[in-house]
């Protein structure tokens, strides 16, 4: 139950940084074309992920917490 509202929550941080990123210039010689417009989705998957391992926003707790209560009403 961790894992997946872990998941949830890097997915969460994700969409959130994705704006961050639409509106910088990348120029030659470094930056710029499809490449990078295809690498980025990746970057910011991999930069959700590692701000929820290392504690993230707080989502993966109450979604946990939710889970849980959600698996207790069912029974």
């Amino acid at each position: 139950m961790r894992e997946t509202a872990q998941a949830f929550e890097a997915s969460f941080i994700s969409q959130m940084l994705k704006p961050m990123f639409e509106g910088l210039s990348t120029e030659a010689p470094f930056g710029g074309g499809e490449a990078e417009a295809t690498w980025r989705s990746f970057l910011l998957d991999e930069m959700g992920k590692q701000t929820a391992r290392a504690g993230g926003v707080g989502l993966a707790d109450q979604v946990m917490s939710e889970m849980m209560r959600l698996q207790e009403v069912g029974q």
